[in-house]
């Protein structure tokens, strides 16, 4: 049977994380009344305060990664190990991605057509009714407002033609082909569609509005800027930079316990 790592979920279950609380307690307990430093004997007292203090932060941290490093390990192994296959199955999803690409393009093509083909259509519908109803308006007022027998047969024959040209529209309108589906039914049902996504890429970085960029602080690379630091100090010096120094409190305890 394997070893199957002790799984904590609060602190307090670790005895030796127990204790390590109980001493910081402790400390917090007698800073709580403790004066602002004003002597040799309160530093001292205070500088021992700190020391134990972080020195309980450092047990505590390395009761931390005792305490999840198995669990740390086994999730490691266990996410390579799957890795494998995810990346073998998205490595066979992209295949499927170049050889379905070309067709839906191409649907994607011939249904942009057929739906401009259709809006053209639909104007035309709509400037073929408008011409229609004026044609029938003009009618019934000749009817109405003369006895000209001859421009009422021409008004008629004006709303006949504009019905004629509207149906004939319509008879086209029909023939035309069905316009493709935006996405594939695949044979156990799934559903394959060609999404638009937009993306950018930085082709004149020199032009790219300020509010688009990052601040300059945050363009440097700070971990090398920190090592000319720490390694030259005083004398270090780099265009734009400027480095200073700045007072910390250390603290080392007694080997004694």
């Amino acid at each position: 049977m394997s070893n199957v790592p002790t799984i904590y979920t609060d602190p307090s279950q670790s005895e030796s994380t127990v204790v390590i609380l109980g001493k910081m307690q402790e400390l917090e307990k007698h800073l709580e009344n403790m004066p602002e430093v004003a002597d040799e004997e309160q530093a001292s007292l205070v500088s021992e305060y700190r020391t134990q203090l972080k020195l309980q932060a450092k047990e505590l941290d390395t009761e931390r990664l005792g305490m999840t490093k198995p669990i740390r390990e086994l999730t490691t192994t266990l996410n390579q190990k799957y890795n494998v296959h995810i990346e073998r199955a998205e490595r066979a999803a992209r295949l499927c991605d170049n050889l379905l690409m070309p067709y839906m393009q191409e649907q994607k093509r011939i249904r942009e057509e057929a739906e401009r083909a259709a809006a053209e259509a639909k104007r035309e519908e709509d400037k073929l009714k408008a011409e229609e109803e004026a044609a029938l308006k003009r009618a019934q007022q000749i009817a109405t407002e003369t006895a000209d027998a001859a421009a009422l047969t021409e008004a008629e024959g004006d709303v006949s033609e504009a019905r004629a040209a509207l149906n004939k529209l319509g008879t086209r309108t029909s023939k035309a082909p069905m316009a493709p589906a935006k996405s594939v039914t695949g044979a156990l049902g799934s559903k394959t569609g060609l999404r638009e996504v937009w993306k950018y890429k930085v082709v004149d970085i020199s032009k790219v509005p300020e509010e688009y960029l990052l601040p300059p602080e945050e363009r440097v690379r700070k971990g090398e800027l920190n090592k000319v630091a720490k390694s030259q100090q005083g004398n270090a010096a780099v265009p734009g930079i400027e480095f200073y120094s700045e007072d910390i409190l250390s603290s080392s305890s007694s080997r004694a316990t």
